[in-house]
């Protein structure tokens, strides 16, 4: 899928033990991107889609807790830098970013709108760009998710379709977080027309009357997948990677600070050829992916700030550094040599 218009990539995926859909979307022009939903067995070939289309991946973002399948938005952060994105309705303490009904994550030229639809479980939510939608497990092509554990409630699906999804244009795309029957997308058109669960002319009497009929049984991978997606597929976060946001007016402090402190050390990650152009004078070159090397040395220091170009390569490059347990870590969050230099901060040239 491509809107040519807009500029927007939109790769959709599938797992098919699980019947679930990934959605990976793509500025044409910045090459940002989020990845919505992802499945840890399909971390390699989501992997393999990141690099081969030179994504700079910026969230990973999550509909809700699933049930049937381990999200890997863990590994994505560790090997992408990506935040981890999910509705504080979720209550959880392993991620990076909480968001609300309303609220906007920017992509490039585009804008993801968050929009609370709880019912399936009490933190779902569904993202609109570009006259898409995807829905999670809110509203399915011809249907919708259950109601019967993790804080579900009928009234309140039925009320996040009819009040909430149906109110965008007839026109928008449907990309549910499922499909049993091979279909891909939908309309809210058609869902309002041909939805037998929740299309328009079907009260909420009904509509709870077919939900406590269901006699589902319970998702094979509950007990495994409900504690593993609270923490994201992984390990929850070390106490010491819940860091401050660290902005390049900080950096010029530590930069002054370094002079006289032997302690503290500032650390470049980006590639030799981007480091010799320029740098934060006195600061270590250690490339992306070449951490392990310098795992001693690092230890020896009561703090390491870590800067790169926009910030992306430092935030991996201290997850994987935090995994590892260092605990002397700082990272500069989305900004990086450009602002320095627009700062008009000194710089320093060659190895």
């Amino acid at each position: 899928m491509q809107n040519s218009q807009h500029s927007l990539l939109v790769r959709q995926l599938f797992d098919r033990e699980s019947c679930t859909y990934s959605y990976l979307l793509i500025d044409n022009e910045t090459r940002e991107g989020a990845f919505i939903d992802a499945v840890k067995e399909q971390f390699d070939r989501d992997m393999q889609y990141i690099e081969e289309l030179g994504v700079e991946l910026w969230y990973a973002i999550e509909t809700h807790v699933h049930a049937d399948h381990i999200t890997s938005a863990g590994l994505l952060r560790q090997h992408t830098g990506a935040e981890i994105v999910y509705s504080e309705k979720a209550h959880l303490k392993s991620i990076d970013k909480t968001i609300s009904h309303g609220d906007e994550l920017p992509l490039g030229q585009h804008t993801l709108k968050a929009l609370e639809t709880p019912g399936h479980t009490n933190c779902c939510t569904s993202y609109y760009i570009d006259g898409m939608v995807f829905t999670g497990d809110t509203l399915f092509i011809r249907g919708c998710g259950r109601t019967d554990f993790q804080q579900g409630n009928i009234e309140a699906l039925y009320n996040s379709v009819h009040q909430e999804l149906f109110s965008l244009p007839d026109a928008t795309l449907v990309y549910p977080g499922h499909d049993y029957n091979g279909r891909t997308c939908s309309t809210i058109l058609e869902e309002k027309q041909f939805n037998p669960r929740l299309g328009v002319g079907i009260g909420l009497k009904q509509f709870i009357k077919t939900m406590n009929n269901l006699n589902l049984s319970l998702p094979n991978k509950i007990n495994e997948a409900v504690p593993a997606n609270t923490n994201c597929g992984i390990n929850c976060k070390p106490d010491h990677y819940l860091h401050e946001d660290f902005t390049i007016q900080k950096l010029y402090e530590v930069w002054q600070n370094s002079k006289m402190n032997h302690k503290l050390l500032i650390v470049d990650n980006r590639a030799q050829e981007e480091f010799t152009t320029g740098h934060v004078p006195s600061a270590k070159n250690i490339p992306l992916g070449t951490e392990d090397l310098f795992i001693d040395e690092l230890r020896k220091f009561e703090q390491v700030y870590i800067y790169c170009h926009s910030g992306r390569r430092a935030q991996t490059a201290l997850v994987h550094l935090s995994i590892l347990g260092l605990n002397n870590l700082k990272c500069v969050s989305h900004s990086g040599m450009p602002e320095w230099i627009e700062s008009g901060f000194p710089i320093e040239k060659g190895l």
